[in-house]
């Protein structure tokens, strides 16, 4: 009889989501913050990595807050692994928005005056190659991709270097033990 019980919590609670659902929410929400960073001048792309820093920071102690009530850790991952699938989602949703407002409206970011429909290009300044170089890019991507507890993490010579450096550092900070060496240098 537990076993049937086990099968079905699994199946009805919220929390039993399968990865990739988290996933898609994860590539929903870089995706359209890319294309609304794409359309920003350069003080309201400041502003909008800001926020997301921000976001990132909330979502995380938000739902490591959720999952601390947990009696076992498996339980706890799963609380903590739904909540951030949720909040992600939620995320993706509220910059898929702002990318469909109308900019004249007083609630809508304003677009960058050149061309508002444009999205960075390959090689644009934004790009952390662009910033520092191949080789340092490729660097802060190999460290992203070591300690980056995200599910489609910000790892890539494409985007801004900042953007690489904040999720190693968040990595790094969580990593309680046995962490790179390199984390010495982000905390």
């Amino acid at each position: 009889m537990k076993r049937a019980w086990w099968v079905l919590l699994w199946c009805v609670l919220p929390w039993s989501m399968p990865p990739a659902s988290a996933s898609d929410a994860d590539r929903a929400l870089n995706d359209n913050y890319k294309a609304l960073i794409g359309r920003l001048d350069a003080a309201d792309q400041a502003r909008l990595r800001d926020a997301q820093r921000a976001w990132i920071s909330f979502r995380d102690k938000e739902c490591a807050f959720k999952a601390q009530g947990q009696r076992d850790a498996t339980r706890a991952t799963a609380a903590q692994a739904s909540c951030i699938e949720e909040l992600t989602g939620l995320r993706a949703e509220q910059l898929r928005r702002e990318l469909e407002c109308d900019p004249a409206h007083a609630a809508c970011v304003a677009r960058a005056a050149a061309d508002a429909d444009a999205t960075p290009a390959a090689g644009d300044e934004r790009s952390c190659k662009a910033e520092v170089g191949a080789a340092k890019a490729e660097q802060y991507v190999d460290q992203c991709q070591q300690v980056s507890p995200a599910t489609h993490p910000p790892c890539n010579v494409a985007n801004a270097c900042a953007l690489m450096i904040d999720e190693i550092k968040r990595g790094c900070a969580l990593i309680t033990k046995d962490a790179p060496a390199f984390c010495a240098g982000y905390r």
